[in-house]
């Protein structure tokens, strides 16, 4: 009923070391799959800075309407710190104070955003509360939009990178912190503006795309970076650093040469091969529906344990499970994985089947006649 497949090993080269890093808390992260890859510090309570505007970008892209238009409060326009210089009275979509509260991290944006989509700061405070459990983000509290720093506003890189993860799953967001530059225009004024994405490494990092950056005195320079090569996606968060673009570039060269994407089981794959009894075929391949990818380091050991029964008994339906796979990595169960067979397979009638089935058709052929006759009589 159990088999086990061997050990296998990802290729054989040596492994190399993460690098130093001056950040007082990091993590690298797979958008794809949530594999965890570094992590220093990585679930210590922090200032969040300017990185809390990813959450608030979240929950405007999912309330939509981003061509509303959005008339600026006294509140938003006296909102200290980073700023998008925008004014009391005047008029923009709320997709242009989204770009400018991602790509200038304007607290003013997040202000006016915020009492747009929720009608006060309190009640939009409580919807990313809310949002953040809902992710997972267990270790954060939001006291604010924007990331000023207030007691009781707090996350870490490890919530960071589950809070980011979310928001690369949104294309509004990923355009926007992808570029490096966008244009906004106030309603009143016939020409637009520019300005300018505060990520560095967009202008020169190999396949960086996106995410925020962040500072205040106590939060240090943060910065949660992302960047795709070869179809991985990795998110690195660096947290209160003394050198954030240093950090980021290194920790994504790092999390791009020392791991590799590893497709375990891919769907449609033969898992095992089971034979069928009273099956007009021996024996059926049984297939994963789904690929199982895992972020491996060489050397590191993983096998696929399959658990169906020895034998299968027709007949057989291609789209209903007769077992699973279980995918260990290091030992540990990381993944399970429904098997199917490669396609349905009927059963063999017997001779004594087929008598009782051509029974059944002259019998019920019978009764039809029957009620034929009785409806012709009437």
């Amino acid at each position: 009923m159990v088999g086990i497949a061997a050990p296998v090993h990802a290729a054989d080269v040596s492994r190399n070391a993460p690098p130093m890093l001056s950040a007082r808390a990091a993590i690298l992260m797979d958008a794809q799959n949530g594999t965890l890859l570094y992590e220093k510090n990585a679930f210590r309570q922090v200032d969040p800075a300017s990185t809390t505007k990813i959450m608030t970008a979240i929950l405007v892209i999912e309330h939509g309407g981003l061509n509303q238009i959005v008339t600026v409060s006294r509140r938003a326009d006296g909102t200290s710190g980073s700023s998008l210089h925008i004014h009391h009275g005047q008029q923009y979509t709320r997709l242009d104070l989204l770009r400018g509260m991602l790509l200038r991290s304007g607290n003013d944006a997040s202000v006016a955003l915020a009492e747009s989509e929720a009608g006060s700061i309190t009640r939009f405070v409580a919807e990313m509360n809310v949002k953040a459990q809902q992710l997972g983000a267990f270790n954060t509290a939001y006291e604010n939009t924007h990331g000023l720093t207030r007691p009781g506003h707090y996350t870490s890189a490890y919530d960071l990178a589950l809070i980011t993860r979310a928001a690369l799953r949104l294309a509004v967001f990923q355009e926007i912190v992808r570029s490096q530059e966008l244009e906004i225009r106030e309603l009143h004024h016939r020409s637009a503006r520019t300005i300018s994405n505060t990520n560095q490494l967009l202008y020169g990092f190999a396949g960086a795309d996106g995410v925020k950056t962040g500072t205040t005195a106590a939060a240090g320079k943060c910065v949660v970076a992302s960047a795709t090569r070869d179809g991985r996606q990795l998110i690195a968060v660096i947290l209160n650093s003394q050198h954030r673009w240093q950090d980021a570039q290194d920790l994504l060269n790092w999390g791009f040469v020392a791991w590799n994407r590893v497709n375990v089981l891919k769907s449609g794959q033969t898992v095992a091969i089971r034979p069928v009894q009273r099956g007009v075929q021996a024996e059926i391949a049984l297939v994963s529906h789904q690929t199982a990818s895992f972020d491996l380091m060489p050397g590191d050991p993983y096998a696929v344990l399959v658990v169906a029964p020895v034998a299968l008994r027709a007949p057989l339906v291609s789209s209903r499970a007769v077992g699973m796979a279980t995918v260990a990595v290091g030992g540990q169960p990381v993944q399970r994985v429904a098997l199917f067979p490669a396609h349905s397979v009927r059963a063999r009638h017997s001779p004594q089947t087929f008598w009782h089935w051509i029974r059944n058709r002259l019998v019920n052929r019978g009764n039809w006649d029957d009620h034929s006759a009785t409806i012709a009589s009437g």
